[in-house]
């Protein structure tokens, strides 16, 4: 009776976590549930911020959007969890649409912002090379190696003998009220699915804005 209570228990909880995320992981990826969202970290496969925004798309999700200081730290808690050893990962914010104006991939309005130091770049003033002069930074970087300070870089290579390159990691999320419920997928690792509940780690701490 035991046995069967706690199997229950786990088919429950697994289905709990699938109806919100796709099938089957790409590229090695490890799936996580917060609040009533799926998050798909994409830690093993580099690409530039359109390639990871249309990757996140073909499965029914978008580049994540941080609504607020507490799913921020979510995020790098989970990217320490993970032992994320890049710097940095795209997020789904960009300005690609008006210049200076920064908004979500979901269209979800947020007031909430974790931009580091000097940031974002509002004129081209701030280009590091010489050939950063034909590509805007519109696109936008959540820096694991400044506490998850937020950075806006171009969104592919900056020039075009591709001597530069801005391809990096990327976090997808996919949302209950859009994402079709898929059927329980068996080539899923459980191991590779971990539920968070509201009560976050203490470390890394994020200011609210």
């Amino acid at each position: 009776m035991l046995y069967l209570y706690a199997l229950s228990l786990v088919i429950v909880v697994y289905g709990d976590v699938t109806q919100n995320c796709p099938t089957q992981p790409q590229n090695g990826a490890t799936l996580k549930v917060y609040r009533t969202h799926c998050y798909e970290f994409q830690l093993r496969h580099k690409v530039d911020w359109k390639s990871a925004e249309k990757d996140c798309g073909s499965r029914g999700g978008t580049l994540v959007a941080i609504n607020d200081a507490e799913e921020q730290s979510f995020l790098m808690s989970s990217l320490k969890a993970l032992s994320f050893h890049g710097n940095s990962v795209w997020i789904g914010l960009s300005d690609a649409n008006h210049e200076g104006t920064f908004t979500w991939v979901t269209g979800e309005n947020s007031s909430f912002t974790f931009w580091a130091p000097g940031q974002p770049h509002l004129s081209h003033s701030g280009k590091r090379f010489l050939l950063d002069g034909i590509a805007d930074e519109d696109c936008v970087l959540m820096k694991y190696s400044e506490s998850g300070h937020w950075h806006d870089y171009p969104c592919q290579k900056l020039d075009p003998l591709g001597l530069v390159r801005e391809h990096y990691n990327y976090i997808c999320e996919y949302n209950p009220a859009t994402t079709p419920a898929p059927s329980l997928d068996p080539t899923i690792a459980p191991s590779t699915i971990s539920t968070t509940s509201s009560a976050l780690p203490a470390s890394p701490s994020v200011p609210s804005r």
